[in-house]
């Protein structure tokens, strides 16, 4: 098994009760996991072209999503797969680069100056957003196929062996 569908996996073994019957029943398990709250909420602001956005802080998660998103589970997956996989999420310099309009942008450079964020290797940023995009793609496949399945322990033994 992966990496990504041994993450999944994992997630999924941690369910309790009705938590797998979806991706956002899956909140508190996540908490449990990291021990740390997880909020989801919807965020218009968010800029052009991005439909969600992990913030990791030092007491929470949170996840903001555009209210316009088409696959909404699909996009908070791709998130938990950021956060479960350990990913450290890209800089706050680069985020503001791909996501604000080019007049803003020295604007934004200014006003991130001070936390000293560096820019992550390509390489490394490409690999991190294909993870995150298996894991969630793999997580709405198995959360989908195994609805009928009432235990969440049940649930987990049967999407591995889908």
């Amino acid at each position: 098994m992966g990496p990504v569908a041994g993450a999944v996996s994992e997630l999924l073994a941690h369910a309790r009760g009705d938590e797998a019957a979806s991706v956002l029943g899956l909140v508190p398990t996540i908490e449990r996991i990291r021990g740390r709250p997880l909020v989801v909420t919807k965020n218009a602001e968010l800029g052009p072209g991005v439909f969600a956005l992990w913030n990791n802080h030092p007491d929470r998660d949170e996840i903001l999503h555009a209210p316009w998103v088409a696959h909404l589970d699909r996009a908070i997956g791709h998130e938990f797969g950021h956060i479960l996989m350990g990913h450290e999420g890209r800089s706050a310099h680069d985020t503001a680069r791909r996501t604000l309009p080019p007049e803003w942008h020295g604007m934004a450079r200014m006003m991130l100056r001070k936390y000293g964020q560096g820019h992550c290797p390509d390489e490394r940023e490409r690999r991190q957003e294909e993870e995150a995009e298996a894991f969630g793609a793999e997580l709405c496949r198995r959360i989908s196929g195994a609805g009928i399945a009432r235990s969440a322990r049940i649930r987990s033994l049967l999407n591995e062996a889908l």
